[in-house]
């Protein structure tokens, strides 16, 4: 959608997450896997018939990120 960075917040980081894309709807959204709780969504976009690739950054000392089928 666009390269600004959208700061989140959570009340406890966390351990899993889950993404979720409806490409026909446009839509992209972050859940909490384990507590199916929603941690972001990005608003409708429109694709285009483009690729669409995902971009991960984890922050702090630490951290690490896991990909899951």
């Amino acid at each position: 959608t666009s390269l600004e960075r959208i700061p989140l917040f959570p009340t406890q980081a966390p351990n899993r997450v889950r993404v979720a894309l409806d490409y026909e709807r446009g839509q992209v959204a972050f859940f909490d896997a384990e507590k199916r709780s929603l941690i972001f969504a990005f608003p409708a976009a429109s694709f285009k018939g483009q690729s669409v690739h995902p971009w991960f950054l984890v922050w702090g000392e630490g951290s690490r990120i896991t990909l899951c089928p």
